[in-house]
């Protein structure tokens, strides 16, 4: 029996010690204190490549125009704005004129117009022929009472301001056909004088009395205008403002600013909005804006461009009217080409009488007078050259027969 309770006990301390031992929490590890810090190496991205810009188109029109200039003699540069005026038939005498002074063009008189269309378009040929950029060939073909080609039928702007716009529509392309037909590119027909009344000088050329009226008419013309052959609105800033005859007079306007604005300036500022190529300065005087006639004021220029947006070409009308003033300042016509240069305007029409001047001297004069006139820093070569850019822009979209 003791035997047997010995090994019982034994086994009974077994059981115990393995139970205590089972009960028991193993201890944490200690933390280590130097951790190795495993960096892993970053991911090369390869960087995007930068986009790639279109280069801007090239307008074809534009880099010639400028390569022209930029090869252009300053003499030939302020011939380039020149715009002759010689009642021959012969146009020779206009070819001549174009070789030894390369003036911009013409404005064709009766006595180049006085015949036949297949002759005057000839006429027309010929001295077209071999220019880089075509000739501006200009006429006066308002209607009636002013129209310088033959057989125009058409009402003037007096009755057709009369009646509907579409009457107006239908005129000015019939109009503008026949200008184009004749083998001329410009036309300095539309009038957007407002008409002051029935006593002023202008009122049988106007469309009405009333501005709204009359920028009515004259969208309507432009609008009815026909490829080749551009348009011109005259005679800002408005001939309607006086009764007189700017070829008698240089009639002056007592308006102010605030007042033309809102009624003479009206049409004008239609026909910019309507896309206008040409407007025609007059030999009007506003005593409240310049004291000069408008043909030979920068400010009335420097309204034109800056306030009322026109981009196009600003030609002056004839400087020979002025002469009729009996104003000392206006007998040289040099001197006042020079005057309309350094005001702004981007072509200078100037009548030549060729039997009063045969050799045609008078234009070579101008165009010395203008040379120097940029030489002396009257008027900089960069302004010639806006200028030109301007009308060899004109220039390269007229038609020739």
């Amino acid at each position: 029996m003791v035997k047997s309770f010995g090994v019982l006990r034994v086994l009974a301390l077994a059981s115990a010690l393995a139970l205590a031992l089972g009960a028991c929490t193993l201890p944490e590890p200690l933390p280590n204190p130097n951790p190795e810090i495993v960096v892993l190496d970053a991911i090369e991205e390869t960087p995007a490549a930068p986009p790639v810009s279109e280069p801007a188109p090239v307008d074809e029109g534009e880099a010639r125009i400028a390569d022209t200039i930029a090869s252009m003699s300053l003499r030939d540069k302020v011939a380039g704005l020149l715009l002759g005026a010689v009642s021959d038939s012969d146009p020779a005498t206009l070819v001549r004129i174009t070789e030894d002074t390369p003036v911009a063009g013409f404005l064709m008189a009766r006595g180049n117009l006085r015949r036949d269309v297949y002759a005057v378009r000839d006429f027309v040929s010929t001295v077209q022929e071999g220019q880089e950029f075509p000739l501006v060939l200009a006429v006066d073909q308002e209607g009636p009472p002013v129209a310088a080609i033959a057989g125009d039928e058409f009402p003037g702007a007096r009755d057709l301001g009369q009646g509907p716009v579409s009457a107006t529509a239908e005129a000015f392309l019939a109009r503008q056909q026949l200008v184009d037909r004749f083998g001329a590119n410009v036309n300095f027909g539309l009038v957007a004088d407002v008409s002051a009344g029935s006593g002023a000088y202008i009122h049988s050329r106007s469309f009405h009395t009333d501005p709204t009226i009359v920028s009515d008419h004259v969208v309507a013309a432009i609008e009815a205008g026909v490829p080749e052959v551009a348009q011109t609105v005259k005679h800002f800033p408005g001939h309607g403002m006086v009764f007189e005859d700017s070829h008698r007079e240089i009639p002056i306007a007592d308006i102010t600013y605030d007042q033309w604005f809102d009624t003479h300036a009206m049409p004008f500022r239609a026909a910019i909005t309507e896309g206008v190529e040409l407007v025609m300065m007059g030999h009007i005087q506003v005593p409240s804006v310049s004291r000069d006639p408008a043909s030979l004021s920068d400010d009335w220029v420097s309204i034109l461009r800056n306030e009322m947006g026109f981009s196009g070409v600003i030609v002056t009308d004839d400087l020979t009217m002025l002469r009729a003033s009996g104003d000392e300042r206006y007998q040289d016509p040099a001197t006042v080409a020079v005057a309309a240069l350094v005001a702004g305007n981007d072509l200078i029409l100037l009548t030549v009488d060729v039997a009063r001047d045969p050799e045609l001297a008078t234009y070579r004069l101008i165009v010395d007078a203008m040379e120097a006139a940029v030489l002396s820093g009257q008027v900089s070569e960069d302004q010639v050259d806006q200028s030109l850019t301007r009308v060899l822009r004109l220039r390269s979209q007229l038609g020739t027969p």
